[in-house]
């Protein structure tokens, strides 16, 4: 009985990073790209939260090389900063759980910032970067949607993990 629930519990997070990743690549007009969550990070986040004990550090890295694949980035720039994500969530759950709705979505913000941050610095090793404050406007988005990613995929979680 327990490994039938967990296997529900592996496709529910399965499917939920998948349809983030779909949610990433959908085109968007410009000035709603402009604001556009990264729901990859988000719902990474939300599960590490979650599960820390399923999904981590490891779960991380692939969901990045995976992004990476997708986004025609070069190979583990992603995977690296989604691992670092990952850590850092495992390292503040505990606290991030007891957190009111709106201070979860000020933090989320401030790591998925990180998660840009790292993608900026990384690939700038490689080639020259420019970024302008633009680049920061969707973590504003992290912020305001992070309330109903929670909801959701709590639910997900409650209905099926």
């Amino acid at each position: 009985m327990k490994g039938q629930a967990e296997s529900k519990g592996t496709v529910a997070i399965v499917v939920s990073l998948f349809v983030a990743m779909l949610m990433n690549t959908i085109p968007f007009p410009d000035l709603v790209t402009l604001f556009k969550p990264d729901w990859v990070a988000m719902v990474l986040v939300y599960w590490v939260m979650a599960l820390p004990n399923r999904v981590g550090v490891f779960s991380g890295f692939l969901l990045g090389l995976f992004v990476d694949v997708l986004e025609g980035s070069l190979l583990g720039i992603n995977a690296l900063s989604l691992a670092v994500v990952a850590f850092l969530i495992q390292m503040l759950y505990h606290r991030l759980r007891l957190f009111p709705r709106w201070k979860q979505a000020i933090n989320v913000a401030v790591i998925v910032g990180i998660h840009r941050l790292l993608v900026v610095i990384l690939s700038g090793l490689v080639e020259p970067v420019s970024t302008g404050i633009s680049y920061w406007f969707p973590l504003v988005a992290v912020a305001i949607f992070w309330p109903w990613v929670f909801i959701i995929l709590r639910d997900v979680r409650r209905r099926f993990c």
